[in-house]
C-alpha cells in the first residue's frame, strides 16, 4: 500500500508538482520575509529625522555658550540616524507629508537654560521632539532611540562644560587662596600694628576723660565770671549814657567861656601889672607842656600794654574755645555751646581791637605826660604863691583876677584833670599782674596738646601704612577697594591731627608773646606813695575848678569862696610836700614810660607785626582748628583745664581794662587842646609882656582860640554818643554771653559722661584687638592650607570628561547574535515549516485509500511515508537553502536536527487533525499557527507577553524549536538545549503518529475512509486515474 501511495504520485503530475513545490514553500517564506528585515537596525542611517535649531547663543562664564550649534556640529558627525537640518516650517510640512518620521528641535531658550545652572531658580533643557507612529511604529521606535541618545551626547557635553568652567574657578579660587593667605599674614602684622595704636588710643582716651573731668569740675567758676563780666558791661553802660547826658551841659560851658573870653578882653588893662608875672608862669607852664604830653603818652603805652595782654589772653580763651569745638565734633552735644563760645571770643576781639586804637592814642601823649610831670611842682608853686598873696591882701577884684588867669593860662587844670586816670589804673595792675603764672599755664597745656595731636597723627600714618601695604599684597578686587576705603577714612582724621599740630605751635607762639607782655605789665608799679599823690591832686582839680567858675568879686568875697581858697592852699601844700621829695614824680614818670613802652610793642612803628594782628591770625588759626575736630583728642584736658583756669579770672581782668581804656581815652582826647591852649596862652602871654599895646591882640587871639575850642565841641558830643552806643552794644553781648553758660554747662556733662564711657570700654577694645590679631593668624595658616589643597587637585581635561562621562558601558557577548535576520530566524523558520505542514494537508488527499480492503496500519504507513519525507526535505532544504543566502550557524548539524524534528511533528500534527476532522480540523492547525505566532516567545521576551500566552507557552510544540534553532544558529544557550528540544517534538511526533493512526483506524470503522471534503482534490485524483 506504502508503494501505492507513491505510484500514485508519480502517475499525478499535478501531485507530484504540488508535493514538490510544498517542499521549498517553507524556504520561500523564510527568504523572503527574513532579507526584508535583515538588518534594519544597521540601516538607521536612512531613516530620515529632520532637526530644527531655534536655539540662541549666551554668555557662560565669559565664555559662548550656544548648544543648538554644538548639537548640529555633532550630528553631521554621526550617521546613526538620516538626519535632515531644515527650519521649523519645512519640517512640519515634510511631517505631515509623510516625508520625515520625527522632528527634533531645539527651543530658543536652550543655552540660556543651560547657562542659568548656577542661578537662585535654574531651568532644565528641553530638547524637544516630534514621532508620528502611524508611518512606522518601529520607526518611531529607533527615533526615541536616537533621541535619548542625542540628549545623552548633549547632556554629556553640558555637564563637561559645566566642569572646565568650575575647574577654571576652583583654580582660580587656590590662586586667590594662597593671596588671600600671603594677604592674612600682612593682615596680621597691620592688626598688631593696629593693636599699637589702639593701646595709645586708650591712654589718651584716658588722659582726655581725666582733662574732661578736670573741665567738668571748673566750668562752673566760668558762669560767675561771665556774670561779673556782664555787670561789669552794664556799669560801663550806665556811665557812658550819664556821660552822654552831660555833653549838653559841657557844650555850654564852652560856650560860656567863650562868652567869658570876650568880657576878659576888655578888662585887660586891669591885669597889666600882673603881666610879668603871668607872662613867667605861662612860660613855665608852656614849657612843661612837653613833659606832660611825654607822660600821657607813657601812660597810654602802658594802657596799650595792658591791651596786649588782654587780646593775648582773648587769644588763649579763643585757642581754649577752638578745643572744645574740635572736641564737640565727635560728641555732636557740646556743638551749639562751643560755637556760642566761638562767637563771644570774636566779640572779644572786636572790643580788644578798638580798646589797641585806645591805647595807640594814649601813646601818642605819652611825653606830654611826662613834661606835665615835670612841670607840675613849679605849677603848683605858682599858683599856692598866688594864693598866699590873696590872703594877705584880699583887697582887690585885680588880684584875683590875677590868679584866674594865671590858673587857666598855667594848665593845671587840664594836667591834673589827665593825671586822674592814673588813678583809676592803679588798681587794675594787681589784676593784670595775676594773668602772667596763669597764661604760662596754658602755654605748657597748649604744648602738651600739641604732642598729644603729634602723637595720634603718627598712630594713625602707621595704621594707613599697614593698610596700603595689604591692598597692594591682594589681587581680590573687592577686598582691595575695602582696605583702600578703610585707609581713605583714615587719611581725614590723619591730616587733621597734623594741622591741629600746627594750630597749637602757632597758638603757643602767641601765648608766649602774651606771657612776656603780661611779665612786662607786671613791672609796671605804683607805691602807695603815689597813689595818695595822685589822689590828692584829684581833690585839688576840683578846688581849681571852683576858683575858675568865680565871675564877681562877690563870689570870690563870699566866705565860701574863701574858705575853698584855704583849703585850695592846704592841698597843694600836701600835693608839694610829696613832689618836693622827688620821689612821687620819679615813680610816676618811670611808670608813664613804661606804658609808652609797652605801646611801642603793642603797636610798633618800624613795619612788624602788632600784637594785634597777631591775636587776628590766632584768631583765623582757632577758626580753622574749629574745623578739625575729629583730631582734637590728645589735648582735650591740657586746653579744658586752661580755660577753666582763664576763664575763672576773665570777668575782673576785663571789667579793670575797660575801665583803664574809657579813663585813657578822655585823657588822650583832650591833650592835644591843652597843648594848643598853653602855647596859645604863652604866645599872649609874651606879647603882653612885651607891649601893653598888643595885650588887646593877644586877648583877641585868645577869643580865638576858645571859638575854636567851642566849633570842635560838637565832635565831642558825637564821640561820646559813639562811644556810648558801643558800650550798649557791648553790655547786650555780655549778657547773651551770659545766658549761654547754662548750655555750655550742659554740654560740659554730657561731654563728661562720653569720655567716661569711651574710657570704660577701652579694655574691652583691647581685648578684641587681641582677639582680631589671633583669628588673622588661623585665618592666614587656614587659607595657606586650603590653597594648597585646592592647587593640588589635577583638574585636567580628562577630569572633566570624567564629571561628563563618569561611567563607561562595556558590552561582553556571551553570544553573538550578527544582526536582526539571524535574531529572527528561528522564528520564522519555525513558522515557514508548519505553514508548509498546513499547505501540504490541504493539497494533498490525506483522507484518499490508494488500495481498498487494506488495514487501518496499512493505511496509516502509506500515508505517514509521503508525510514524514515531505516534512524532512522541507526541513532540509529550508534550512540548507537559507544558509546558502547568507544565514550562518555556529552549529550546523544541531540547527538540520532541530529544524527536521520540528517539521515531523507538525506534519503529524497536522496530518492528525486533518485525517480526524478534515477541514475543521485543517482549520484547527491554522488556530494552533496563531497560538504559536504569539505564545512561542519568537519575537518578544514571554516575560513582556500576555499572562495567557505564557501558559501555554510550554506546550507549544514552536517553543521548543525556536530555542533549539537559537542554540545552533548563535550558541548560547547549550547543547542541552537542543537535545531537550529535539527529544520533545520527536516524543511529540510519536504521540501524534499514534493519534493519527487511531484517527485512521476510527474511520476505517466508520467507513469514512476516503472520503474528504476536498472534493475538488477527489475529482482531479479521480481524473488522473
Amino acid at each position: 500500500m506504502i508503494a501505492n501511495e507513491w505510484k500514485f504520485i508519480g502517475k499525478n503530475r499535478l501531485i507530484l508538482i504540488s508535493v514538490l513545490a510544498i517542499m521549498i514553500i517553507p524556504f520561500l517564506y523564510s527568504i523572503f520575509f527574513l532579507k526584508s528585515v535583515w538588518n534594519p537596525y544597521g540601516e538607521t542611517q536612512h531613516l530620515p529625522v529632520a532637526v530644527v535649531n531655534n536655539d540662541q547663543a549666551v554668555k557662560y562664564q565669559g565664555q559662548t555658550m550656544n548648544v543648538g550649534d554644538q548639537a548640529i556640529k555633532s550630528l553631521k558627525k554621526d550617521h546613526q540616524l538620516g538626519w535632515r537640518f531644515v527650519s521649523e516650517k519645512k519640517a512640519k510640512q515634510g511631517l505631515k507629508d509623510k516625508k520625515y518620521y520625527t522632528i527634533v528641535t531645539f527651543p530658543k531658550d536652550t543655552s540660556k537654560n543651560a547657562a542659568s545652572v548656577l542661578s537662585k531658580n535654574p531651568k532644565k533643557m528641553s530638547i524637544e521632539y516630534e514621532t508620528n507612529g502611524s508611518l512606522n511604529y518601529i520607526g518611531e521606535v529607533i527615533s526615541q532611540i536616537g533621541a535619548t541618545g542625542l540628549n545623552e551626547k548633549i547632556r554629556q557635553t553640558i555637564i563637561k562644560a559645566y566642569a572646565d568652567a568650575t575647574f577654571q574657578q576652583v583654580k582660580k579660587v587656590g590662586k586667590g587662596m594662597g593671596t588671600a593667605a600671603k594677604g592674612a599674614k600682612t593682615l596680621s602684622k597691620g592688626q598688631k600694628t593696629l593693636g599699637n595704636g589702639i593701646d595709645t588710643y586708650t591712654a589718651y582716651v584716658g588722659q582726655v576723660n581725666d582733662g574732661v573731668q578736670t573741665m567738668k569740675m571748673s566750668v562752673g567758676p566760668l558762669s560767675s565770671g561771665v556774670n561779673q563780666l556782664a555787670n561789669g558791661g552794664n556799669a560801663l553802660n550806665n556811665g557812658l549814657q550819664t556821660l552822654n547826658g552831660s555833653t549838653g551841659q559841657l557844650s555850654g560851658g564852652v560856650q560860656q567861656l567863650s562868652n567869658g573870653s570876650g568880657q576878659l578882653a576888655n578888662g585887660l588893662t586891669t591885669y597889666t601889672n600882673g603881666v610879668e608875672t603871668l607872662n613867667s608862669g605861662l612860660q613855665t607852664l608852656n614849657g612843661s607842656t612837653g613833659k606832660l604830653a611825654s607822660g600821657v603818652g607813657q601812660l597810654a603805652g602802658g594802657s596799650g600794654t595792658l591791651a596786649n595782654g588782654l587780646q593775648q589772653y582773648a587769644g588763649g580763651v579763643g585757642s581754649l574755645n577752638t578745643g572744645i569745638q574740635q572736641l564737640n565734633g565727635n560728641t555732636g552735644t557740646l556743638a551749639k555751646g562751643v560755637g556760642d563760645l566761638n562767637t563771644g571770643s570774636k566779640k572779644l576781639l572786636s572790643n580788644v581791637q578798638d580798646l589797641s586804637s585806645g591805647v595807640n592814642a594814649l601813646g601818642s601823649n605819652v611825653g606830654k605826660v611826662n613834661s606835665g610831670l615835670d612841670d607840675l611842682s613849679t605849677q603848683l608853686q605858682g599858683a599856692k604863691s598866688t594864693l598866699d598873696n590873696m590872703s594877705d591882701s584880699k583887697e582887690t577884684l585885680a588880684k584875683i583876677k590875677t590868679l584866674q588867669a594865671e590858673l587857666n593860662n598855667s594848665g593845671l587844670q587840664t594836667t591834673l584833670a589827665d593825671l586822674k586816670p592814673l588813678i583809676a589804673l592803679a588798681p587794675q595792675l594787681s589784676q593784670i599782674q595775676s594773668q602772667a603764672s596763669q597764661i604760662s599755664g596754658m602755654a605748657d597745656q597748649l604744648a602738651a596738646a600739641q604732642k598729644g595731636a603729634s602723637a595720634i597723627q603718627g598712630g594713625n600714618q602707621k595704621a594707613i601704612d599697614a593698610l596700603n601695604a595689604i591692598a597692594g599684597s591682594t589681587d581680590d578686587a573687592a577686598m582691595k577697594a575695602k582696605l583702600q576705603a578703610v585707609a581713605s577714612g583714615l587719611q581725614a582724621p590723619t591730616d587733621g591731627a597734623g594741622q591741629l599740630s600746627k594750630q597749637l605751635g602757632g597758638a603757643n607762639s602767641q601765648l608766649a608773646s602774651l606771657k612776656t607782655l603780661a611779665d612786662q605789665l607786671g613791672q609796671l608799679k605804683l607805691s602807695d606813695a603815689d597813689i595818695k599823690t595822685l589822689q590828692s591832686l584829684d581833690g585839688l582839680q576840683k578846688q581849681v575848678s571852683d576858683i575858675q567858675n568865680s565871675k564877681t568879686l562877690a563870689t570870690l568875697q563870699d566866705p565860701k569862696t574863701q574858705a575853698a581858697l584855704q583849703t585850695m592852699s592846704e592841698s597843694i601844700d600836701k600835693a608839694l610836700a610829696p613832689l618836693e621829695e622827688g620821689g612821687s614824680i620819679a615813680s610816676l614818670r618811670a611808670f608813664a614810660n613804661g606804658v609808652g613802652d609797652l605801646n611801642a610793642k603793642v603797636n610798633p612803628t618800624d613795619g612788624s607785626t602788632t600784637l594785634l594782628q597777631g591775636v587776628t591770625q590766632l584768631s583765623d588759626g582757632l577758626t580753622k582748628l574749629n574745623g578739625n575736630v575729629p583730631a582734637l583728642t590728645g589735648g582735650v584736658s591740657q586746653l579744658a583745664a586752661g580755660s577753666s583756669k582763664l576763664n575763672a579770672n576773665s570777668a575782673a581782668l576785663v571789667s579793670g581794662a575797660n575801665q583803664i581804656n574809657g579813663g585813657l581815652g578822655q585823657l588822650n582826647s583832650q591833650v592835644p587842646a591843652l597843648t594848643g591852649g598853653v602855647q596859645q596862652l604863652a604866645n599872649g602871654s609874651s606879647q603882653l609882656n612885651a607891649n601893653s599895646g598888643a595885650l588887646v591882640s593877644g586877648a583877641n587871639q585868645l577869643n580865638g582860640g576858645l571859638g575854636q575850642l567851642n566849633a570842635q565841641v560838637p565832635q565831642l558830643v558825637s564821640g561820646v554818643q559813639q562811644l556810648a552806643n558801643g558800650s550798649y552794644v557791648l553790655s547786650g553781648g555780655l549778657n547773651q554771653l551770659n545766658g549761654q553758660i547754662p548750655t555750655l554747662t550742659n554740654g560740659v556733662d554730657q561731654l563728661a559722661n562720653g569720655t567716661s564711657q569711651l574710657n570704660s570700654n577701652s579694655p574691652a577694645l583691647k581685648d578684641g584687638t587681641k582677639k582680631l590679631v589671633t583669628g588673622s593668624v588661623k585665618l592666614s595658616d587656614a587659607l595657606g592650607k586650603g590653597a594648597d589643597q585646592v592647587n593640588a587637585m589635577p583638574l585636567t581635561a580628562k577630569t572633566s570628561d570624567m564629571f561628563s562621562a563618569p561611567t563607561q558601558l562595556k558590552h561582553k557577548s556571551y553570544s553573538k547574535v550578527a544582526n536582526y535576520g539571524h535574531a529572527l530566524a528561528p522564528y520564522v523558520l519555525s513558522v515557514a515549516l508548519y505553514v508548509g505542514a498546513i499547505v501540504f494537508n490541504f493539497a494533498y488527499p490525506i483522507r484518499k485509500v490508494s488500495m481498498s480492503g487494506q488495514s487501518a496500519t496499512a493505511w496509516f504507513f502509506s500515508k505517514t511515508s509521503i508525510g514524514l519525507v515531505v516534512a524532512i526535505v522541507q526541513a532540509v532544504a529550508e534550512t540548507g537553502l537559507m544558509m546558502l543566502f547568507g544565514l550562518s550557524a555556529d552549529h550546523p548539524g544541531e540547527l538540520f536536527a532541530v529544524a527536521t524534528a520540528f517539521s515531523i511533528a507538525s506534519m503529524f500534527l497536522v496530518m492528525w487533525l486533518s485525517m480526524l476532522l478534515d477541514n475543521p480540523g485543517r482549520f484547527i492547525a491554522m488556530v494552533l499557527l496563531m497560538l504559536q505566532l504569539g505564545g512561542s516567545g519568537g519575537t518578544f521576551p514571554m516575560q513582556v507577553t500576555n499572562g495567557f500566552y505564557n501558559v501555554i507557552h510550554p506546550y507549544l510544540p514552536m517553543t521548543y524549536s525556536i530555542l533549539g534553532l537559537r542554540q545552533g544558529l548563535t550558541s548560547g544557550l547549550g547543547t542541552s538545549t537542543v537535545v531537550q528540544a529535539v527529544s520533545l517534538l520527536l516524543t511529540m511526533a510519536v504521540i501524534f503518529a499514534v493519534l493519527l493512526w487511531l484517527s485512521m483506524l476510527l474511520l476505517q470503522r466508520m467507513h469514512l475512509n476516503g472520503f474528504s471534503q476536498l472534493d475538488d482534490n477527489q475529482k482531479l485524483q479521480d481524473v488522473e486515474k
